[in-house]
């Protein structure tokens, strides 16, 4: 201390260091009693807020799981109301352990996980239809406490028994979900034996008023001699009638201890380092004079430097949003010959435009992505300056900023510029020649090449890279070369490929001892002389040919003479079985259906047993789908076989429509499907009424059938001039582009999980499309998969008669007339080989 004193004024400075060290102590004194007191009381707040956060998030929770469950049985009672139906769906929560489904009497009518004893102990009475009732089942000896969500529509009462904990949650043993009452919903065991007024030490006036205050409390009680935080927020949605209750530790907090030892110890620390700082002082000052002068003359080496290098140094200060330029930078970019600092926004204009937004948006960066370098030009002077720049902090603030340096570089770059134009304008000319050409030094490395190089033997771009060496380009071109021989004069070789071309290298040397190779792809030319001699053998194995030929056409002909004659048999054959079996199977269809119409209305009197009337109702649904299957197949056969007629009159396609609609509005609505007409008004037409409904009602009832419930199904007209257009539209489950094509065609159906649940030959369509046609109409199909489909036809306002093909010679008479011309061409080759020769 005297030493100390000596060089501080003597005797005034130990005194001054003396009041000093006083007010330091009462100051720390001051400091350990307010952080003391300021922490017991942050504590204090800091743990009643968090008690009170958490009761309040635990008592939504408790909200939630109620409203959750309670949706999914509602859920489940608007299903069904079967109440064996009712219980599983009702199960499906891994919060539940057994569902209850009772009658108004506590009967059972369903259960799960044999819960139906326990939960009908549950009181029922006083539950409104539609209400829902919180409730719980406690077992005395375990303590173990069951809550109970019951639901009631009209008769039907649903409980569901949930875990134990699935809306206290497990919060720890204190934690309890009560109603106003003091009855238990859900607790831990050891709440569940005494009871909730016993644990909590509560009156249940005291419980009571707990439920009607409406929002979370904290109460300030003990437990066994202990003080804690007796606390309780409402269930958000219960009015009032439960609550969630929980205590807390609230014993006087360790941290005062702590800061005894922690202000002792800084108390200490601060005394050695002031003693510590003083001494350090004394030798700073004396090394502070030194390096002063040494950092002068550092900085005027590196000033020096950067000025003489045509550039200076900047400083980007982010926190004041200003810009340093030392001198030399401020005199090449223009802005006087002295240090400038300038706004941010004034240091970006000094830079062109699009640089100026890439600058601005590097250096806010800067502190996250690290140094940059970067060239940038100037608005305002033709320059182009390459600036570094590294970010830093500064100052007790740590204020953020960007120091970097900038040096002129437009000399440079332009030279660089004008190199990288001629390498340009070289590499051009180079990938526009049609011919190979690559370049090697004296030591026989790669020096530059075109992509036909590339091309030629296989490399793909990137391969090949400059200073490769000769021996290796040559070992993995030599995986596409067939073989290689050498020119007859020695300037070159001609090379032929494993895909068949041909190369023809030529090679000169460099100056500089290097070797130019150029490339020629003479495949054309190889390929003439060899198709020369191809040519004539090409033309002798045709003569051949014909001769063998001419022999087996005329085979041909007579077989398929026969062939087509029996086809005509079995066509007729099959035309008439399909007439005998749909009259013979017509017949006895008429009577089953005609009779079971009759039992069905009932008109002798009354069948009995009601299962009979189902019985006889399936067998007149069955029969009058065979008898329309019947009618389809013979339909069919009819346009096969050319003998369908068509009964022409006027007709209003609207009344056939709406006809339509009408039969098929029954199964619409079983499917839950929205059937809409778009009403337009359209001119009669001349067609067959029975024919244009058929068409309707097969596409009608296709786009019902493979539309899902809740689809559309619209069935819209476009007059026309000639006609008119009829459009069948569903959002069914569509069809793919392969299978559109065979669905017009008899008997088929696309195989898939959809459309085998339905019934049908594959007749439909295929069936639509003849009368469509046989009228002069056609008929299209576009479709989406999982989108829908729509199916077009048109009409014309008069059916066209279709003129009918006569065939002016017949197979047989043409593949004759071909053995003919065969016979022709052999005679011309016998007669003139040398000819045909010269001309191939």
């Amino acid at each position: 201390m005297n030493r100390i004193s000596n060089r501080i004024s003597g005797v005034q400075g130990v005194r001054r260091i003396i009041l000093a060290s006083l007010a330091f102590v009462a100051l720390f004194a001051i400091l350990f009693t307010t952080k003391t007191v300021g922490d017991y009381s942050r504590h204090t707040q800091t743990t009643m807020s968090a008690f009170t956060s958490d009761l309040e998030i635990r008592a939504r929770s408790v909200s939630e799981a109620i409203d959750a469950q309670t949706a999914l049985m509602s859920l489940s009672l608007s299903v069904s109301r079967d109440p064996s139906i009712i219980a599983p769906l009702a199960r499906r929560s891994d919060k539940v352990v057994g569902i209850a489904v009772l009658n108004g009497q506590g009967e059972v009518l369903a259960e799960t996980d044999n819960a139906g004893l326990a939960l009908s102990q549950i009181d029922l009475s006083g539950i409104g239809d539609g209400h829902i009732r919180i409730a719980s089942l406690i077992q005395p000896e375990t303590g173990e406490t069951t809550p109970v969500i019951v639901q009631r529509v009209q008769d039907i009462y649903l409980l569901a028994a949930l875990q134990s904990g699935a809306l206290a949650g497990t919060g720890g043993p204190d934690n309890a979900l009560v109603l106003s009452n003091g009855r238990l919903i859900d607790a831990p065991s050891n709440i569940g034996k005494i009871g909730a007024y016993s644990h909590f030490e509560l009156t249940p006036a005291r419980m009571n008023t707990l439920a009607q205050l409406n929002k979370t409390e904290l109460i300030r009680t003990e437990a066994g001699g202990t003080p804690v935080w007796l606390g309780a927020a409402p269930v958000p949605k219960s009015g009032g009638s439960m609550f969630l209750i929980d205590r807390r530790d609230r014993s006087m907090p360790s941290f005062l201890t702590q800061n005894i030892i922690m202000f002792g110890l800084l108390f200490a620390g601060l005394v050695w380092l002031g003693w510590v700082l003083a001494y350090q002082l004394v030798r700073q000052m004396r090394a502070l004079k030194v390096r002063n002068s040494e950092d002068e003359v550092a900085r005027q080496r590196y000033q020096a430097a950067v000025e003489g290098s045509g550039g200076g140094i900047w400083e980007i200060d982010l926190t004041r949003n200003t810009a340093y330029l030392s001198k030399s930078l401020a005199r090449m970019m223009g802005l006087g010959d002295e240090d400038k600092t300038i706004s941010l926004p004034q240091f970006l204009a000094i830079f062109e435009g699009n640089d100026r937004d890439k600058l601005y948006n590097t250096i806010r960066r800067a502190h996250v992505t690290g140094a940059f370098d970067m060239e940038l030009s100037l608005a305002q002077l033709p320059l182009i300056v390459a600036c570094r720049g590294v970010p830093s902090t500064r100052g007790y603030d740590q204020a953020k900023v960007i120091i970097g340096m900038s040096i002129d570089v437009t000399e440079a770059r332009g030279t660089q510029t004008r190199l990288k134009a001629a390498e340009a304008r070289l590499y051009d000319a180079l990938r526009s020649m049609n011919d190979s050409f690559v370049i090697w030094d004296q030591l026989g490395r790669l020096v530059l090449w075109n992509r036909k190089f590339e091309d030629f033997f296989g490399f793909e771009a990137g391969n090949l890279q400059p200073g490769m060496e000769y021996s290796v380009i040559e070992h993995y071109s030599d995986q596409v070369i067939e073989s290689i021989s050498d020119l007859e004069d020695g300037t070159g070789r001609e090379i032929q490929l494993k895909d068949g071309r041909w190369l023809r290298y030529l090679e000169t040397q460099t100056v500089d001892g290097g070797r130019v190779s150029i490339g020629t792809d003479v495949t054309g030319i190889r390929a003439r002389e060899t198709e020369l001699e191809a040519n004539r053998d090409r033309l002798q194995s045709t003569i051949n040919i014909l001769r063998e030929s001419q022999t087996r056409i005329v085979e041909l002909a007579e077989n398929y003479e026969q062939e087509k004659i029996r086809a005509e048999e079995a066509n007729q054959s099959k035309s008439e079985f399909l007439a005998n079996m749909s009259h013979e199977l017509r017949t006895p269809l008429n009577a089953i259906n005609g009779f079971s119409d009759i039992m069905k209305k009932e008109m002798f009197g009354p069948l009995g047993d009601p299962r009979y009337r189902e019985y006889i109702s399936d067998i007149l649904f069955s029969g009058q789908h065979l008898l329309s299957l019947i009618n389809d197949i013979l339909d069919m056969s009819k346009i096969e076989a050319g003998k369908m007629t068509l009964n022409v009159e006027s007709l209003s396609i609207a009344d056939i429509i709406t006809q339509v609609l009408r039969m098929v509005r029954g199964r619409a609505d079983e499917n839950r499907l929205k059937l809409v007409n778009d009403e337009i008004d359209a001119q009669d037409i001349q067609a067959d009424p029975r024919a244009v409904k058929q068409v309707l009602l097969n596409l009608a009832t296709n786009a019902i059938k493979f539309t899902p419930e809740g689809g559309t199904v619209t069935l819209k007209v476009e007059p026309k001039s000639s006609g008119i257009i009829v459009h069948v539209i569903d959002t069914g489950i569509g069809i793919s582009e392969k299978d559109i094509a065979r669905l017009a065609q008899p008997f088929e159906q696309i195989d898939s999980q959809h459309s085998r649940k339905h019934e049908g030959t594959g007749l439909g369509l295929a069936l639509s499309k003849s009368l469509v046609e046989l009228h002069g109409g056609n008929l299209s199909i576009a479709s989406t998969l999982g989108e829908g489909t729509t199916v077009t036809f048109t009409l014309p306002n008069t059916p066209v008669a279709k003129a009918v093909e006569v065939e002016t010679t017949e197979v047989g008479d043409e593949i004759t007339r071909l053995a003919q011309d065969i016979a022709n061409v052999l005679g011309q080759g016998d007669r003139e080989p040398t000819e045909a020769a010269s001309v191939a």
